[in-house]
């Protein structure tokens, strides 16, 4: 039974240690993110030849 437990808990402490990496990848990849909500705008005015 401790050979299962010590099983579980090695398997947990590595997917942790995996998506804090990913998170902190994410992080860094992302500096220019817009934070919080979505940008409103108005889609009539949208053009798709903008340059």
């Amino acid at each position: 039974m401790k050979g299962f437990v010590k099983f579980i808990v090695s398997v947990l402490a590595i997917f942790g240690g995996v998506i804090g990496a990913l998170a902190v990848f994410d992080k860094f990849s992302n500096k220019n993110r817009i934070k919080g909500d979505y940008l409103e705008c108005d889609t009539s005015e949208y053009t798709e030849t903008e340059e």
